[in-house]
């Protein structure tokens, strides 16, 4: 076949494809224009992180400037909660961190109820503590030594006292028992000098009438803290022991704990103790290394972090909706519908 034939036909071929192609291209444009809506950003969500930037190879979103942070001085209380999710570590400050020395620590719970946080961290404890009504004289050594801790054991019968119905009047019997002289004769009865009464209970073992009522101590499970101080003070063995206490060290969570310093004072056991920074400076924001991811600011229970906002927006023209800053976005703010 002739060459020259076949090198036209290819030319009109050709040329028919390029001139179909310049006459849709208006087609298909209106087709990218019409088949997806608009991708609009909520300035109200949109933190100026920048973030969205990255994500468009057309450069159709625009963003003047990354939102700038700082932290307020005089509202901040040094926490350091804000640097715990800080990726690019922008964020100084000289906290002063807590900790529980395990030794002294009895897992008493005392200093669970000011932390805000829940930051604390004691394990299980599962003892139970309780009194042997028959075994206790009633002396108070608990009730002493419960004072400094949940005040959870009280007297429900505060003295000793004598039931002149049945006293037969063998006071000697009881007096002899009573080394402190507080029980003398009251009109051929026995009677008993609060005073000079220690609450032994010798007096009322002595007595074979059951004349004698002793005093009685009642211990509130609910106030009790489990720290242990009432069984190590009574010397009657009227105080049972039962259950068990963890064995994991208790310790504080950094990440969350927001510095307050509650529950040091708090620790009838002294076992929370701080230890301060080395060095001391203002807490602050490094903006050559903050991402303006804006972390900081939402976790900060202070409401100590101030952003000069900067919100992006999206050109139109360049835009081929393809919907990656919308997946990207981290907080959301990027809508088609």
């Amino acid at each position: 076949m002739d060459k020259t034939l076949i090198n036209r036909r290819n030319f009109l071929k050709r040329s028919s494809q390029i001139g179909f192609f310049l006459a849709a291209g208006p087609v298909f444009q209106a087709c990218k224009d019409s088949l997806y809506s608009d991708y609009r950003i909520d300035s109200t969500n949109c933190t100026g992180c920048g973030v969205c930037l990255k994500s468009c190879y057309y450069g159709a979103i625009v963003l003047p400037e990354l939102t700038n942070y700082a932290i307020s001085v005089d509202q901040c209380s040094e926490c350091g909660i804000c640097k715990t999710v800080c990726g690019p570590n922008a964020i100084t400050i000289s906290s002063t961190d807590y900790y529980i020395q395990s030794a002294n620590c009895n897992l008493c719970g005392k200093c669970l109820s000011v932390c805000e946080s829940n930051s604390i961290i004691l394990g299980t404890n599962s003892l139970k503590y309780s009194i042997i009504s028959s075994s206790c004289p009633g002396c108070g050594k608990c009730v002493t030594a419960c004072e400094t801790e949940g005040k959870a054991i009280t007297y429900s019968v505060q003295n000793y006292s004598v039931s002149t119905s049945r006293c037969h009047g063998c006071v000697e019997k009881c007096s002899s028992a009573c080394s402190f002289g507080a029980i003398t004769r009251v009109n051929s009865k026995a009677s008993i000098d609060t005073s000079k009464c220690t609450k032994c209970g010798k007096c009322s073992s002595r007595c074979g009438h059951g004349a004698i009522t002793k005093a009685q101590v009642a211990l509130d499970q609910d106030k009790c803290t489990k720290c242990g101080k009432c069984y190590d003070a009574c010397t009657y063995s009227a105080i049972k022991k039962e259950g068990s206490s963890s064995t994991e060290a208790p310790y504080i969570l950094l990440s969350t704990c927001t510095r307050c310093g509650k529950c040091l004072p708090l620790c009838p056991e002294d076992a929370i103790y701080s230890i301060a920074p080395e060095t001391s400076c203002d807490p602050q924001i490094d903006q050559t290394l903050c991402s303006s991811c804006g972390n900081c600011i939402k976790v900060c229970p202070d409401n100590a972090i101030v952003a000069e906002v900067f919100a992006a927006d999206i050109d139109q023209q360049k835009c081929y909706k393809c919907g990656k800053c919308q997946d990207d976005c981290p907080e959301n703010a990027i809508s088609n519908s």
